[in-house]
C-alpha cells in the first residue's frame, strides 16, 4: 500500500513522470515480508484444502464470497498467489523502463539497484518455497504412512534437513494387474510402500512393503544392462600417492580375479538368457529395476516401470544421491596399490615393509613382491617354492617375515633379505617351525619379542598355542634378527619354543596385553597368563549387564582393541561394546550392532572398520554412529592383525567379464554326419562363436562349457542338418565411465586409438592433456610432453566416455584428460 501511495503521489506531481527509481528504493529495503509469506504459501494452500474437506461452513463462506462483485468471481486461491506474482512483474516493468531511459538519467543508477534487490529476493523465495514444498510432501507422506515406531524413527520424515528426492509408482511384476508399490527416494533412504485406500474415508494409506533401505547399503542395477551392475558407494581412486598408500585413513587394495560368492544384485552371476520371444511385450510395465539391500536383513526386489525413461531416472537419481552421500561422509577410501592378478590366482594375504613402499602378497601360487603403486613391478618369488600361502606377517624390527604356507599349513620364518635372494646358499624353502597352524601373531611380552602360533581343531574343539622367542647369535655383530644368516643356522633354529598353552575351545583370534594373552574362542575372550599358563574369562561373570552375551551362543568373538582410560573395545560378529580392565561393562548405553556379518576388524581411532564380504562399515567409537559404508563387491581384509596397515583385496566388477548361458545353431553338411558328428559340432561352435561380438551380449571371449547338443534336424532339400547347442561363455560388455587399461595401436593428428582386449577406443585430440603436443616428425608419430610420451605400444589408462553398439561390433570413445588417467609407467 505504501508503494501504491508513493506512485500515486508521483503521478499527481506531473502528467509525465520524470523518475520512478527513487520511489522503489525504500520499498526494496523491506522485502523480508514477501519471503515469509511466499515460503509458507504451500502450507496455506494445503491446510485450506484440508479445511474445505472437513468444514462445510468454510465452503459455504468461500462460495458466497466468490460471488461478491469485489471478487469478480475469482476464488481465494487467486488472491493468495497475487503477492509473489506481482513481485515477479516489477523487474520486467522496470527493465522495460530502463531500456528507454537516456544515459545520465538518475534512473540509470537506481533502477538496476532496485531490480537486483528484487531478483535476489525472488531467488531466495524460490529456494525457501522449494524447501517448504519438500517439507509439505514429507508431511503428507508421514500422515499416510502406517508403520512401526522404530521404522518411523529411522526415517525421520519431519527433520528440517530431510529431502524427498523422487517418488513415483512402480509395480511388483511386469503386468498391469500386479500390486502397485509407491517408491520414495529420500536423501538417506529408499522407502517402498504398498498403497491401500481407506474404505471409510477414501484416503490413501502407505504400508511398508520392504524394510527401508539406507542408501549406503543399497545397490541398484538394470538387469538387461550389464554396465549398471557395479557397486555405487565404493570410494575408490584409480591411482595413489605412494607416500600415503598405507597410512590411515586410506585403505590399500590389491586387485584379484578371486571368485567369491557375490551379493544379490551387486555382482553378475550365471543366469539363463532366454532366446525365445514371449508375449510379455504386450504388458505395459516392461522395464525392470533390481534393488538390493546389503547386510543381515538384506533382500533383493525387482520392480517394474512403465517407461524406459522412468526407469533410467530412478537409476540416475539413486546413483547421484549415493554419490552425494559418499562425498559428505567420506572418511576412508580404497586406494589400489597392486596389480590385478589373472584368473586362477587367488590372493589370500598381504603385508608391507620399508615404510609401506614395498608390498608382499601371498597367493595360491606363491609369494609376489613389488613396489606400491607400480603394478608392473610385482614378480613371483619362485626361489621360495611355496604353492599356497595363507598368512604372512612382517616384523620390520627383527627384519623377518613369518608365513603359513603349503598344503599342511606349515609355519615358516624367513629373513627379509632372502625375499630378494635366489640361488645363494640357504636360499629356497627352509625347515618349517610348526605344522598344521591355524594362524599366528607377532607381539611383545614383558618387552620381549615373541611369536605365537595357534593350532585349532574343530572336531576335538581344542587349541594349542606355542610361544617362540628369537635366538640371538652372539658370534655375529648385528642387531636382533637383522639380516639373519643365509648359510648358518636355519630359521627354525633361530626361534625357540618357550611356552605351550592348551585351551579347550576352538580359537579364532589372538591379542597381546601387557603381560598376558587374550584369545578369542568359542567360549568368548579368554585371558592366558604366560607365567602360570592359567586361563580365565575376560568378562566378569558377576556383571549382570553382560547377560546378553550368554544368551547368544552363536556370537563369535573376533577382535579386541585398547582404546583409552583402561577400556577395551570387544568386537563380535554381531555387535561391539566396551569393558574395563576388570572385565566389567563400561559405557552401559553404548553398543554397536553391525549391519553386516564382519569377519575382521581394523581400529584407527576414532573409527573402527568392520569388514564384511560385500562392504566395509565405519563407526565412530565414541558416538557408536555409522559414518561411512564402502560397498566393495567381494572384499577380504589381508592384514587384520597389523596396525596402521589396511590391506584388503577386492574382486573386479563381474559386469566387465561375466559368464552367461547362451544357445547357437550349428549347420553341418552331409559329409560330416557320422560317428564323429558331435566332435565336428563342438569344433564348429568354437570357430563360429569365440572372438565374435553381439550387440546384445558384447564380446564372447571364450566358450566355457557345452551344456547340451540337441537332436539334429535335417533341412529338407539340402541334406544338411541343424543342431541347437546350449553353452556357457565368458562375455565382455564395456560400459560408459568404465576405466580400463589399453595399449595404443595408432597415433595421428586426429587422436589416438587404443585397444583394451578386443575393444577399440578412440581418444580424440581434445580429450588428450593439453600439455601433450602432436609430433608428426617423430618415428613413430606421438603425443609428447616434458615427462610423458604416447606412441604405438604405450600403455594408457582410459575412461570410456561413450559406446555405440552395432549388430556385430562395439565402438567406444574415451578420454585421458582427467585425474589419474593418461600414461601408465
Amino acid at each position: 500500500m505504501e508503494l501504491q501511495r508513493a506512485l500515486e503521489r508521483r503521478q499527481k506531481e506531473s502528467f509525465v513522470c520524470y523518475q520512478v527509481g527513487d520511489v522503489f528504493l525504500p520499498f526494496v529495503q523491506n522485502l523480508e515480508a514477501y519471503l515469509e509469506y511466499c515460503a509458507n504459501q504451500p502450507y496455506s494452500m494445503y491446510f485450506l484444502e484440508a479445511e474445505k474437506r472437513t468444514n462445510s461452513k468454510v465452503v459455504d463462506f468461500l462460495d458466497k464470497t466468490d460471488r461478491r462483485p469485489e471478487c469478480r468471481k475469482l476464488g481465494v486461491q487467486h488472491f493468495l498467489t497475487r503477492p509473489p506474482t506481482r513481485l515477479a512483474r516489477y523487474p520486467l516493468v522496470l527493465k522495460a523502463v530502463l531500456k528507454y531511459t537516456p544515459v545520465g538519467h538518475p534512473d540509470r543508477e537506481t533502477i538496476p539497484h532496485v531490480v537486483g534487490r528484487i531478483e535476489a529476493m525472488l531467488n531466495r523465495i524460490n529456494t525457501e518455497t522449494g524447501k517448504a514444498q519438500n517439507r509439505l510432501r514429507l508431511y503428507k507422506v508421514d500422515e499416510k504412512l502406517v508403520c512401526p515406531a522404530i521404522d518411523r524413527n529411522d526415517l525421520r520424515l519431519t527433520d528440517d534437513q530431510r529431502k524427498l528426492v523422487r517418488d513415483s509408482q512402480l509395480r511388483k511384476r511386469g503386468s498391469n494387474d500386479s500390486a502397485v508399490i509407491q517408491v520414495l527416494l529420500l536423501d538417506h533412504m529408499l522407502l517402498m510402500c504398498k498403497v491401500k485406500v481407506d474404505s471409510a474415508t477414501g484416503e490413501e494409506k502407505y504400508t511398508i512393503y520392504k524394510h527401508p533401505i539406507p542408501l549406503q547399503l543399497l545397490t541398484i542395477c538394470i538387469p538387461d544392462d550389464p554396465g549398471s551392475m557395479r557397486p555405487r558407494m565404493a570410494a575408490r581412486r584409480d591411482s595413489v600417492d605412494q607416500a600415503s598408500a598405507f597410512v590411515a585413513p586410506p585403505i590399500a587394495t590389491v586387485g584379484t580375479s578371486k571368485s567369491a560368492p557375490p551379493a544379490p544384485g551387486t555382482a553378475a552371476r550365471p543366469t539363463i538368457i532366454s532366446i525365445d520371444h514371449s508375449d510379455s511385450q504386450k504388458d505395459k510395465y516392461l522395464y525392470s529395476l533390481q534393488i538390493t539391500h546389503l547386510g543381515r536383513r538384506g533382500f533383493t526386489v525387482t520392480l517394474y516401470a512403465n517407461k524406459q525413461a522412468d526407469r533410467q531416472q530412478w537409476y540416475t537419481c539413486i546413483e547421484q544421491q549415493q554419490l552425494e552421500l559418499m562425498e559428505r561422509h567420506r572418511k576412508f577410501e580404497l586406494v589400489p596399490v597392486a596389480c590385478e592378478f589373472p584368473p586362477g590366482i587367488r590372493v589370500n594375504t598381504a603385508d608391507v615393509y620399508d615404510q609401506g613402499r614395498a608390498v608382499v602378497i601371498g597367493t595360491d601360487r606363491g609369494l609376489y613382491l613389488g613396489v606400491s603403486g607400480k603394478p608392473r613391478s610385482f614378480q613371483l618369488l619362485s626361489h621360495l617354492r611355496h604353492d599356497r600361502v595363507y598368512q604372512i606377517e612382517i616384523h620390520e624390527r627383527l627384519n623377518v617375515m613369518a608365513m603359513i604356507a603349503d598344503k599342511d599349513r606349515n609355519l615358516y620364518v624367513y629373513p627379509m633379505d632372502q625375499l630378494m635372494t635366489a640361488g645363494r646358499q640357504g636360499g629356497g624353502r627352509i625347515k618349517p617351525l610348526h605344522t598344521h597352524v591355524s594362524f599366528f601373531r607377532f607381539g611383545l611380552f614383558q618387552d620381549l619379542d615373541i611369536l605365537c602360533s595357534v593350532k585349532s581343531t574343530t572336531l576335538s574343539n581344542q587349541t594349542i598355542i606355542h610361544v617362540y622367542k628369537p635366538v640371538i647369535n652372539n658370534q655375529k655383530s648385528r642387531s636382533l634378527g637383522r639380516f639373519l644368516s643365509l648359510g648358518g643356522e636355519s630359521s627354525a633354529d633361530s626361534w625357540k619354543c618357550i611356552k605351550e598353552c592348551y585351551i579347550a575351545a576352538e580359537s579364532t583370534s589372538l591379542h597381546f596385553l601387557r603381560s598376558r594373552l587374550c584369545v578369542g574362542c568359542s567360549r568368548g575372550f579368554e585371558i592366558v597368563d604366560l607365567a602360570t599358563m592359567n586361563t580365565q574369562s575376560l568378562l566378569d561373570p558377576a556383571d549382570s549387564s553382560l547377560g546378553f552375551i550368554n544368551k547368544r551362543d552363536t556370537s563369535r568373538p573376533i577382535a579386541l582393541f585398547r582404546v583409552h582410560d583402561g577400556q577395551f573395545l570387544l568386537c563380535y560378529d554381531e555387535f561391539a561394546f566396551y569393558v574395563n580392565r576388570n572385565g566389567q561393562r563400561a559405557r552401559s548405553n553404548w553398543m554397536i550392532h553391525w549391519v553386516g556379518t564382519p569377519v575382521s576388524f581394523k581400529f584407527e581411532y576414532p573409527y573402527v572398520l568392520a569388514f564384511d564380504s560385500q562392504f566395509i562399515e565405519v563407526y565412530h567409537v565414541e558416538t557408536a554412529s555409522v559414518v561411512q559404508v564402502i560397498i566393495t563387491g567381494n572384499c577380504t581384509s589381508l592384514s587384520p592383525n597389523k596396525t596402521n596397515v589396511n590391506l584388503c583385496v577386492t574382486s573386479p566388477s563381474p559386469t566387465q567379464s561375466q559368464e552367461k548361458k547362451l544357445s547357437h545353431t550349428i549347420t553341418l553338411s552331409p559329409e560330416f554326419l557320422g560317428p564323429r558328428m558331435r566332435e565336428y559340432v563342438t569344433k564348429k561352435l568354437y570357430l563360429d562363436i569365440e572372438g565374435t561380438c553381439t550387440g546384445r551380449y558384447g564380446y564372447i571371449i571364450a566358450v566355457v562349457a557345452i551344456l547340451e547338443i540337441q537332436m539334429g534336424k535335417v533341412i529338407p532339400g539340402y541334406g544338411s542338418a541343424e543342431f541347437e547347442v546350449k553353452y556357457s561363455a565368458i562375455l565382455y560388455m564395456p560400459f560408459r565411465n568404465e576405466v580400463v587399461d589399453a595399449v595404443v595401436g595408432m597415433v595421428n593428428t586426429l587422436g589416438v586409438t587404443a585397444h583394451a582386449g578386443p575393444l577399440s577406443i578412440f581418444i580424440t585430440r581434445s580429450l588428450i592433456p593439453t600439455d601433450m603436443k602432436f609430433d608428426p616428425h617423430s618415428n613413430p608419430p606421438s603425443y609428447s610432453s616434458e615427462d610423458q610420451k604416447i606412441e604405438k605400444g604405450t600403455m594408457v589408462r582410459v575412461k570410456i566416455t561413450g559406446t555405440r553398439v552395432d549388430a556385430t561390433e562395439i565402438f567406444a570413445t574415451g578420454t585421458i584428460k582427467e585425474d589419474y588417467l593418461s600414461v601408465i609407467e
